[in-house]
């Protein structure tokens, strides 16, 4: 699997945020391996909150609590060259009950993936 991030904040969070992405996207991958060993592609996944919470576009969002932080994810999954893509085009991390970062995702509504990923930099995952 490979990660790659378009934010470019990225690298000025802390190192808890930083693993609690990387960890979230883990655990992501592992649930949608559990699908495709059913037969069952990404793209025919549904109903199913924990890994396509919303929808913008060809983005879907991820959300999770991990160290006491609520992380929004706004990423795209596919394969490239047989081998299984994570594209996080945003994050959030959420400190009240409030909604803001469906506004800030729906940007992405027009985004395509493979044109994000040209600008997108690896990150290794420990």
């Amino acid at each position: 699997m490979k990660l790659y991030i378009y934010k470019k904040d990225y690298y000025k969070e802390s190192r808890e945020v930083k693993d609690a992405i990387c960890s979230s996207i883990k655990m992501l991958y592992k649930r949608i391996k559990m699908y495709e060993k059913q037969g069952i592609s990404f793209e025919r996944i549904f109903n199913d909150d924990k890994v396509k919470y919303d929808k913008h576009g060809k983005f879907f969002t991820f959300k999770i609590q991990k160290s006491n932080m609520q992380i929004r994810i706004l990423y795209s999954y596919f394969m490239n060259d047989n081998e299984s893509v994570f594209l996080i085009a945003d994050y959030f991390i959420k400190k009240r009950n409030k909604k803001d970062y469906i506004k800030k995702f729906d940007v992405a509504n027009h985004w395509d993936p493979f044109e994000i990923l040209d600008k997108a930099f690896s990150i290794a995952l420990a």
